[in-house]
């Protein structure tokens, strides 16, 4: 094995398969090397796998190289025109820059990563359209959850359920078939800020014999799913939501950010409108805490929220109004201009 890849490229891919991989398991830190139809990579979290086919012509060579991110991430270098070169002999790998080289030894092994390959792709979306709505829904969601992914007629769901919080997204790209895909949540994150970095505009989708696979340029991704009942959302959710009271994003994010700071991590505070105001309410032991959000003409509830939950979704639509509506018995959180949903029960 020898190649080169020009500096700027190779520290976009550490950071690529630093993403993938994670935190979360340190022991999944580390990418492959092998040739098979040509040059690929592969890193993983154990479940999301992503596999890049180089288009570097490479005389083709045995057996599955291994690199830690950690210590390949030491020689990534400021000046982009430089170069990184790949050597293998045996069972050792060396990775070079014009002042410093990396030898791995006992790198070797025989088996190439094991992961799906062949989808039947029934769905296309512009890639930053996706993510952001991948972004939105497990913006309240922690370790343990998951997000679903399914058809539904003519459009494409993306939901998930924190708690009191029901999280939705509704892309309308009608899909050529039926599916559902239960995800979980670390890897959703991991995904989500793999595809940030992403330049691709157009992301396909399509299903394996038991995994959701993703295709964007040259990077395949396979992403491992779990079998779980996410009950269909209510008809109403898509409807149009004009009907709703306006409030400004900002000064619910500021609110939220304030009685943040007064709550515990894990605990609810009310939010409520008596017709003209809104507010939000918190009372812990002896302290009392209300805050005046807005004006609001719309109807009166009330709802008990986790306020980070809330500020973290509602930091992820793309909307400067926010409307608020009731819908049989939930209230219900919209942008103004996108189909992305909060949906939280009401207190009677």
């Amino acid at each position: 094995m020898n190649f080169r890849l020009v500096s700027s490229d190779y520290s976009k891919l550490i950071d690529l398969f630093g993403r993938v991989s994670g935190t979360v398991e340190p022991s999944y830190r580390y990418f492959q090397i092998y040739f098979r139809r040509g040059l690929k990579f592969f890193a993983t979290d154990g479940c999301l796998k992503l596999e890049f086919s180089s288009s570097l012509p490479v005389d083709p060579f045995t057996g599955v190289y291994s690199v830690p991110i950690d210590y390949a991430r030491a020689l990534k270098s400021s000046d982009e025109k430089s170069f990184v070169s790949f050597t293998s002999e045996g069972e050792t790998i060396a990775i070079k820059t014009d002042s410093e080289t990396l030898s791995l030894q006992k790198a070797r092994n025989d088996a190439v990563p094991a992961m799906e390959r062949k989808f039947e792709f029934s769905s296309r979306f512009p890639l930053k359209e996706f993510n952001e709505s991948l972004n939105f829904v497990s913006a309240a969601s922690m370790e343990g959850d998951t997000v679903e992914i399914f058809s539904k007629g003519s459009e494409t769901i993306l939901a998930a359920s924190a708690g009191r919080l029901v999280l939705l997204s509704i892309l309308e790209y009608e899909p050529r078939t039926d599916f559902h895909f239960s995800l979980q949540y670390v890897t959703v994150r991991h995904l989500v800020k793999t595809l940030e970095l992403l330049k691709a505009e157009v992301l396909d989708a399509g299903s394996g014999i038991s995994e959701l696979g993703l295709k964007a340029g040259p990077l395949l991704f396979s992403v491992c799913t779990d079998e779980t009942e996410f009950p269909r959302p209510p008809s109403f959710l898509f409807s149009e939501t004009a009907s709703g009271v306006g409030v400004q994003r900002k000064a619910l994010l500021s609110a939220l950010r304030k009685i943040t700071r007064l709550s515990r991590r894990g605990f609810s505070v009310l939010m409520i409108s008596d017709g003209n105001k809104l507010k939000l309410f918190l009372k812990a032991g002896s302290l009392r805490y209300d805050c005046e959000i807005a004006s609001f003409g719309g109807e009166e509830f009330v709802i008990q929220v986790d306020p980070r939950k809330l500020q973290s979704a509602l930091s992820r639509i793309n909307d400067s109004i926010i409307l608020i509506l009731i819908r049989k018995g939930n209230l219900l959180m919209a942008g103004k201009k996108g189909k992305m949903y909060l949906m939280i029960p009401l207190i009677n």
